[in-house]
């Protein structure tokens, strides 16, 4: 494999392993001189490939440069981030005893931003069809809706999302399942996510989607610290009910967060029912490459007992 490197690398590193690859000094490429090493050394601290890799000023440029529009989709997550999800308690979930876990399809971590520029949190319960297609959470009908409602506060990209749990679950959110999110394990990585994200980016508000999102939010220390306001469920069947929460938390968010550059809040309040332009298809940088442009506008997801997806082109 790392043969592959060859055309990057000057000769003297040409057969190495890549340990040993990122162990060197930037002018280990072409291109590269050891007076420009040195720069890098001076201005950014960068004594190696590794380290360069790993340089949070250049993860930021490119989170600019991504949020100019230049690039259409989630390239996923930032290594940082990557390492931080291979240490998610997977196991712990697969080998629950309560089997309340869908494992079939695996888990689903994240939907937005994990580069430093979210200022809304969003917490939600646990995956759908829509959103294990799309390995993004709220992706189907809710997540239009919750989009739409972010709209209505004009933010349309500084967020980023994550739910009660890793996998979609049988059932609702009870007794049993609250108990489980308060289990060691699940709710210490869990709080280790929410820390991150705090740490990480400007945080202003958190929007808590349901009573396991204010559950779990209830069970992390640090939520002390930022506004949490709690919304019905966008699937909840009683659209008066949950149109009138959503009101209520819009007023309570519009003194909190303010838009994203060039967007306007929309100052309208929602009806008695949904309306088609208070649902937003999921933005595209929002799902991975390759994704259809129809998938996250609409349903396109259904199960079909418990091992099996229906995923229909509209």
């Amino acid at each position: 494999m790392t043969d592959s490197f060859n055309k990057m690398l000057v000769k003297a590193m040409q057969g190495k392993s890549v340990d040993e690859m990122l162990d060197a000094s930037p002018d280990a490429f072409w291109g590269v001189s050891k007076n420009m090493a040195q720069k890098l050394d001076e201005a950014f601290q960068i004594k190696t490939l590794r380290q360069l890799a790993q340089n949070r000023f250049f993860h930021r440029a490119l989170a600019i440069l991504i949020s100019s529009g230049e690039i259409h989709y989630d390239q996923g997550p930032p290594l940082q981030w990557a390492k931080f999800f291979t240490h998610a308690p997977l196991d712990y979930y697969i080998s629950h005893p309560s089997g309340r876990f869908r494992l079939d399809f695996g888990p689903v971590y994240y939907r937005g931003r994990l580069d430093g520029t979210a200022r809304v949190l969003v917490v939600g319960q646990d995956p759908a069809a829509n959103e294990i297609l799309g390995h993004r959470i709220f992706v189907g009908r809710s997540g239009q809706r919750i989009q739409g409602f972010l709209k209505k506060l004009g933010i349309t990209r500084s967020y980023t999302m994550l739910n009660m749990f890793l996998y979609s679950v049988f059932g609702q959110v009870d007794t049993t399942l609250r108990a489980i999110a308060k289990e060691e394990t699940i709710l210490n990585y869990r709080n280790t996510y929410f820390n991150r994200l705090a740490n990480e980016n400007p945080i202003e508000a958190i929007v808590a989607v349901g009573k396991g999102a204010e559950f779990v939010l209830d069970h992390w220390p640090g939520s002390i610290n930022i506004p949490i306001v709690g919304i019905v469920h966008p699937a909840a069947p009683n659209e008066s009910m949950l149109l009138t929460s959503w009101n209520n938390a819009l007023e309570q968010l519009r003194d909190i967060v303010g838009p994203d550059d060039g967007e306007q809040p929309d100052p309208d309040p929602y009806g008695t029912t949904f309306l088609p332009k208070d649902i937003i298809p999921i933005p595209r940088y929002d799902l991975p490459f390759g994704m259809p442009d129809w998938h996250g506008d609409g349903s396109s997801g259904q199960r079909d007992g418990n091992k099996k997806i229906v995923w229909s082109a509209p």
